[in-house]
């Protein structure tokens, strides 16, 4: 999209664009479209082969097209624009079955980059080969990854760990960094090298990340107990941390963030063993439906299978 000329007048409030900061412009754009392409290569070599992705027309089902037509308008201004995001979702949606809304995101990020068939494949790349299950509406391997990273917070920030616990879950905000991948939270500088280092080290850097985001934001987060407040501070909410913030020592604007995704790519996880944590917070998610059905049996009632889509979600 940003190598076309009239990207820039149609688009230039869109609300996509409030975290690009200029990091790209009409001048640079065929600079970082280039920057952009080596995603694809990226995404392809962590799956271990080439990703085959065809557009389709229609995705076969008017519920889920309502959605992203809905989630493309929140997103572009120009129709054509509108159009491009809502091919892809459409395109995903046989592999897929499910949609969240933090997929759109995703989508409509890349779609500034590269052409819709590339979108598609690093989706799909995801979806296979990173993190499965991730984009679902009801994503249940986003909430064990949710609670390994709060299981790794309390080994490394315990402290933080608990002030975070008395006023919200890690399901309630993680999903921004890890579903998101973080379109919205970080400037678009720092969003390519997340980007970047997420598909060169797969999906043990999205908990390098967190963990370096709460480094990063310790000081703000041990100073309140308002739950409004850390919520914010935990997506890194423009009011609080506007693109030109200066990372601690740095005079350079926007530093804050680029330093984050730095200090994630050298965080050391030790020891920690992410699969076994995986297995610990599937137990737990196990025993609580059992819990949860063993309640609605005594209360007479019938579980709800069916699927609710993120359309009503706003960023």
């Amino acid at each position: 999209m940003i190598g076309c000329d009239d990207f820039w007048a149609k688009e230039a409030d869109a609300p996509l664009l409030n975290r690009n900061a200029d990091f790209m412009n009409k001048e640079n754009a065929e600079q970082i479209i280039e920057r952009a392409r080596k995603l694809v290569d990226l995404v392809e070599e962590g799956a271990g082969t080439d990703i085959s992705v065809e557009l389709v027309p229609d995705c076969g089902d008017e519920g889920a097209r309502r959605i992203f037509v809905l989630d493309a308008e929140r997103t572009f201004k120009d129709p054509k624009h509108r159009e491009q995001m809502v091919s892809v979702l459409q395109s995903l949606w046989p592999e897929l079955q499910d949609y969240h809304q933090g997929l759109g995101f995703l989508v409509a990020f890349l779609l500034l980059y590269l052409p819709p068939k590339d979108v598609a494949k690093v989706a799909v790349g995801l979806h296979r080969h990173y993190v499965p299950g991730y984009f679902k509406s009801a994503p249940a391997a986003y909430v064990r990854d949710a609670r390994v990273y709060q299981k790794l917070v309390h080994k490394f920030f315990p402290d933080m760990a608990t002030a975070i616990e008395d006023l919200t879950c890690p399901e309630a905000y993680v999903s921004k960094w890890f579903i998101g991948m973080n379109v919205h939270v970080l400037t678009f500088e720092a969003m390519m090298l997340f980007l970047e280092a997420f598909l060169e080290k797969k999906d043990t850097f999205l908990f390098q990340y967190g963990l370096a985001l709460l480094k990063n934001v310790q000081r703000d987060l041990m100073a309140t107990k308002d739950v409004s407040k850390v919520l914010a501070i935990l997506r890194l909410d423009q009011s609080l941390y506007p693109n030109t913030k200066r990372a601690e020592g740095s005079d350079e604007a926007g530093s804050f963030f680029t330093r984050v995704v730095e200090d994630a790519i050298n965080f050391d996880l030790g020891d920690a063993n992410i699969e076994k944590l995986r297995e610990e917070a599937l137990e737990e998610m196990r025993l609580e439906e059992e819990k949860r059905k063993e309640r609605e049996k005594q209360l007479g009632l019938d579980s709800d299978d069916e699927i609710v889509f993120s359309d009503e979600e706003d960023d």
